[in-house]
C-alpha cells in the first residue's frame, strides 16, 4: 500500500513538471509581452541608454531561457521524463522567475528615474505581470512565489522610500495584494496538483479498465470453451467463435434465440430444469450435463458451468462456458466397459461377475429362492494353442461363448474369468432345492450338448469339451468368492476323474483343498528346511549279491516318523518343485557314489537307480543338466540307471524318447518301472530305449497263489528275454516268492526279503562288509 502511494506521488510530479516544462514558453511569451506594453510607454522618455540596457538584459533572459527550455524539452522526448529531469526543469523555472524578476526589478528602478512618465501605467503593467507570473509559475510553487515577490516588492521599496504623502497607503495596498497573490497562488497549487493527482488515477484506472476489457475481450473471444451470454428472458445475446465451432451457428444467426432452440426434444426437461435452479439460485451459479444439437442435428453431450448477471441483486443475465465432453464421455464408458467385460467374448468378465453374484446372493436372501453358480472350464484347450496357435485359441473361446449364451436363460449372467474358464450365475430356481437342482441339471445337460457342436474355423475342426462344477446357495452365509472358490472345487473333481462333465459341490472338496495347500506348503518347508533324505535298497543277483541299488526318497518330518516317498511323491511329481527335488535327488546320489568310490567301497560293476518323475521330463533342458550333474562328480555314466514310469511316455513319448536316445548315447542305461500296472504294450517296449524291467511288486504279492498272475509273470520274463531285457522283481518278501522268479528266469531281485531300504550310513557299512566278505571268499577259492 505504502509503495502504491509512493508511486502515485512520483507520477503526479513528474507530471507536474512536465506540464511545467510545457508552460515555461508561454510564460517567457506572456513576460515578453508585458516588456513590450512598457517599451512602448517609454519610448518618449529622455532616458534611453537605460533602456537600451533593460531591454538588451530582457531579451537575453528571453533568448536563454528559450534555449534552455528547448533543450530540456528535447531531452523529454528523447528520454522521457525521469527523476533528474524533474529536478532540471524546477530549477529552471526558478532561474527563470528570478531573471525576470530582476528585469522587473531594474524597470522599477528606470520607471522611478523617468520623473515625467506615467507611473500609474507602471503600476498597471507591473501588478498584471506580478499576477500573469505568478499564475504562470503556479507548477512551480518556489518559481511562482519568487516571480510576484521580485516584480512587485522592489517597486513598493522604490515608492515607501519616495516620501511621497501616498506612499505609505501604496506600500500597504501593496503587500496586502502581495499576501492576497501569495494565498491565492499557494491554493491554486494545491488545486493543481490535486487536479493533476486525480486525472492521473482516473486515467490509470481508466487504462485498467481498458486492458481488462481488451483481456476480456480476448479471453471471450480465443476461449477454448464455448461462450455463451444470455439475457434474463434465456435468449442469445453474446456468442464467441469457440460457440461457432460447437454449435455450428455464426453469431448472426443465434443472436435473440432462445435456449431452446439448441436443445434435443429428449433433453428440454433437463434444461427447462437447469434455468429454473439457476433463477433460484442467483448467487451460485450452476454446473450440469447436458445434450445440444449443433447446426447439422448432430447431438453431442456437453458439460455447461452457468455464472449469474447481477445488478442491484436482480439477474440481469447468465454466461454459460459449455464444452463438448462427447469423446470424454464415450472414453469413460469403454473404460468401465473395458473394466468389467471381457474384450475378446464382450461377455461379463471376473469384476463384474461378483458385483453380480453379490447383488443374487442378496436377492436370494429376500425372496427365499435358490441359484446357483456354474464353473466351467474347457477340456484339452491348451492343445488347440500349442498346436494352432492362440490367434485359433481365441477364435474357439469367441465360439464357445456364443453357443453358451444362446443355451442359457436371459437373465442368466455368463461371464468370462480368463484363459478358457467361464461362469453362469443362474437365479430364480424356485424354493425347493430339488426342484432348483433340476433346474441347474437342465442348464448343465444343454451345455454338454455342446460338445458334440464341433466348432469350424478357418477350415480346421474341434469338438468342444466341459467340465464344470457346480454350487447351489440360498442365502446361506457364503460370500461370492466362497461360492466361486466351491464351484471350482467341484470343477476340479470332474477334472481329476477324467474330465467332460458337471459335478456339485460338497463338503468333502473343501477338506481335501485345504489338505492339498497345507501339504504343499509343508512340502516347502521340508526343500526350505533340507528335511529330505536318501534311503538305499540293494538289489542282488540270483546268486544274492549286491549288484545295484536304488536310491529312494524319503522326508524326514519335523517330530514325525519318517515319511516313505509312496506317501507324498504321487502329489508331489504334480508340482513344479518336482524339478527342484528332482535334481536334488539326482545330485546326491552322484554325490554319494563319488564318496564310495574314494573310499574304494564301489567299484565299476555296481550301479545306482535313481527314479525319474514325469514332470522332470517337460523340462527341455533335463537330458543337458542330468549330463552335467555327471561330469561334475566325475563317474561313471555307466553306473547310473534311471527309472521312469509308463506314465512319462504316455503323453509325451516322442519327446521323451529323444532324451532318453541322448542320455543312452550318454552312457546311462534306462529301466522301465511298475511294468505291467500302466498302458506298456509290445509295440512300446520295442521302440522304447530301455535296458530293464521292473515287474511291479502287486503281481509279486500274488505270484504263489494265483495261476493267472504266474503264467503272466512267465510270460513278461520270457517276452523280456527275447526282447534283450533284464528283468528285476520288485517287492520279493519270501523265500517262495524268491524261488519262483529264480526258476521262471528273473535276473535281478528287490525286497525285504533280502534288504529293507535303509539310510546312506547304513548302506554304507553294508556296501563295506560285502567287499570284505568277497574279498575273503575270492582269497579262500585261490588257497
Amino acid at each position: 500500500m505504502k509503495a502504491t502511494e509512493e508511486l502515485a506521488t512520483q507520477a503526479t510530479r513528474f507530471e507536474i513538471a512536465h506540464l511545467l516544462l510545457d508552460r515555461l514558453p508561454l510564460c517567457l511569451g506572456v513576460m515578453a509581452g508585458f516588456c513590450v506594453v512598457q517599451v512602448f510607454a517609454w519610448v518618449n522618455s529622455s532616458l534611453s541608454w537605460p533602456l537600451v540596457l533593460w531591454s538588451g538584459y530582457a531579451v537575453a533572459v528571453f533568448v536563454g531561457g528559450w534555449l534552455l527550455i528547448r533543450r530540456l524539452a528535447e531531452t523529454h522526448q528523447l528520454v522521457g521524463i525521469n527523476a533528474k529531469l524533474v529536478e532540471d526543469i524546477n530549477n529552471l523555472a526558478v532561474v527563470l522567475s528570478i531573471a525576470l524578476g530582476l528585469v522587473w526589478a531594474f524597470a522599477s528602478v528606470i520607471q522611478f528615474y523617468l520623473r515625467d512618465s506615467d507611473h500609474w501605467l507602471y503600476f498597471s503593467t507591473l501588478i498584471g505581470a506580478a499576477a500573469s507570473s505568478g499564475m504562470l509559475f503556479n507548477y512551480s510553487m518556489r518559481a511562482s512565489l519568487i516571480s510576484v515577490a521580485m516584480v512587485l516588492l522592489p517597486c513598493t521599496l522604490q515608492v515607501y522610500l519616495s516620501g511621497h504623502d501616498a506612499s505609505l497607503y501604496f506600500a500597504a495596498f501593496s503587500l496586502i495584494y502581495t499576501a492576497t497573490l501569495y494565498v491565492v497562488l499557494i491554493q491554486l497549487h494545491q488545486l493543481l496538483e490535486k487536479n493533476v493527482s486525480l486525472r492521473i488515477k482516473a486515467e490509470e484506472s481508466a487504462r485498467k479498465r481498458a486492458e481488462l476489457g481488451y483481456l476480456f475481450e480476448q479471453h471471450w473471444q480465443n476461449a477454448p470453451l464455448a461462450a455463451v451470454q444470455w439475457d434474463k428472458n434465456n435468449r442469445v445475446i453474446d456468442w464467441n467463435p469457440s460457440a461457432e465451432r460447437l454449435f455450428g451457428y455464426s453469431k448472426a444467426e443465434v443472436l435473440g434465440k432462445h435456449c431452446e432452440f439448441f436443445v434435443p426434444p429428449a433433453s428440454l426437461q433437463q434444461y427447462q430444469s437447469m434455468w429454473t435452479a439457476l433463477s433460484r439460485r442467483k448467487a451460485e451459479g450452476s454446473h450440469s450435463v447436458h445434450e445440444i444439437q449443433d447446426k447439422q442435428g448432430v447431438v453431442k453431450i456437453c458439460e455447461w458451468n452457468n455464472t449469474p448477471l447481477l445488478k442491484e441483486g436482480r439477474l440481469i443475465g447468465v454466461a454459460s462456458f459449455i464444452e463438448d465432453i462427447t469423446s470424454q464421455v464415450s472414453a469413460k464408458e469403454t473404460i468401465q466397459r473395458q473394466a468389467t467385460f471381457d474384450t475378446l467374448t464382450a461377455l461379463p468378465n471376473r469384476r463384474r461377475m461378483m458385483d453380480e453374484l453379490e447383488a443374487a446372493i442378496s436377492r436370494s436372501q429376500r425372496h427365499k429362492q435358490f441359484g446357483a453358480v456354474l464353473f466351467l472350464d474347457l477340456d484339452h484347450f491348451k492343445d488347440i494353442n500349442d498346436t494352432q496357435g492362440h490367434h485359433m485359441g481365441d477364435l474357439v473361446l469367441q465360439y464357445f461363448a456364443e453357443l453358451l449364451r444362446s443355451v442359457v436363460r436371459k437373465e442368466d449372467v455368463v461371464a468370462r474369468f480368463g484363459g478358457d474358464e467361464f461362469v453362469v450365475l443362474v437365479q430364480d430356481l424356485g424354493g425347493k432345492a430339488q426342484e432348483a437342482r433340476a433346474k441347474v441339471l437342465s442348464i448343465a445337460d444343454k451345455i454338454m450338448e455342446m460338445g458334440k457342436t464341433v466348432c469350424k474355423r478357418e477350415g480346421l475342426e474341434y469338438e468342444i469339451e466341459v467340465s464344470g462344477g457346480i454350487v447351489m446357495f440360498r442365502g446361506n452365509g457364503y460370500s461370492s468368492h466362497d461360492l466361486l472358490k466351491q464351484a471350482d472345487l467341484a470343477m476340479y473333481r470332474v477334472k481329476n476323474y477324467g474330465r467332460k462333465g458337471f459335478s456339485f459341490y460338497d463338503d468333502s472338496m473343501a477338506v481335501e483343498a485345504e489338505y492339498r495347500v497345507t501339504m504343499i506348503r509343508e512340502l516347502r518347508a521340508g526343500i526350505e528346511n533340507g528335511e529330505f533324505e536318501l534311503h538305499f535298497q540293494p538289489l542282488v543277483d540270483a546268486a544274492g549279491t549286491l549288484v545295484f541299488a536304488e536310491s529312494l526318497l524319503r522326508w524326514k518330518r519335523p517330530s514325525q516318523r519318517v515319511v516313505p516317498a509312496a506317501e507324498f511323491i504321487e502329489f508331489m511329481a504334480s508340482l513344479p518343485m518336482m524339478n527342484e527335488v528332482g535334481g536334488w535327488v539326482f545330485d546326491s546320489v552322484c554325490r554319494n557314489m563319488r564318496s564310495w568310490m574314494d573310499q574304494g567301497i564301489w567299484n565299476s560293476d555296481r550301479a545306482l537307480f535313481v527314479n525319474i518323475s514325469p514332470k522332470q521330463f517337460d523340462n527341455e533342458q533335463f537330458a543337458e543338466q542330468i549330463k552335467e550333474t555327471v561330469r561334475k562328480h566325475g563317474i561313471s555314466p555307466q553306473q547310473l540307471v534311471l527309472e521312469i514310469t509308463e506314465e512319462s511316455l504316455i503323453n509325451n513319448l516322442d519327446r521323451v524318447q529323444g532324451q532318453l536316445l541322448e542320455l543312452i548315447d550318454f552312457g546311462l542305461r534306462i529301466a522301465l518301472d511298475d511294468f505291467g500296472t500302466g498302458y506298456s504294450s509290445l509295440a512300446m517296449l520295442q521302440k522304447l530305449p530301455v535296458q530293464f524291467v521292473k515287474l511291479d511288486r502287486e503281481f509279486i504279492s500274488n505270484l504263489g497263489s494265483s495261476e493267472d498272475t504266474y503264467s503272466i509273470v512267465k510270460a513278461v520274463i520270457k517276452l523280456c528275454h527275447i526282447l534283450s531285457l533284464e528283468v528285476i522283481a520288485e517287492g520279493v518278501e519270501t523265500e517262495l516268492q524268491h524261488n519262483i522268479l529264480q526258476t521262471l528266469g528273473c535276473n535281478y531281485f528287490q525286497g525285504y526279503y533280502f534288504h529293507k531300504p535303509m539310510p546312506v550310513e547304513s548302506f554304507t557299512a553294508l556296501v563295506d562288509d560285502r567287499d570284505e566278505q568277497d574279498n575273503i571268499a575270492h582269497l579262500k577259492l585261490v588257497t
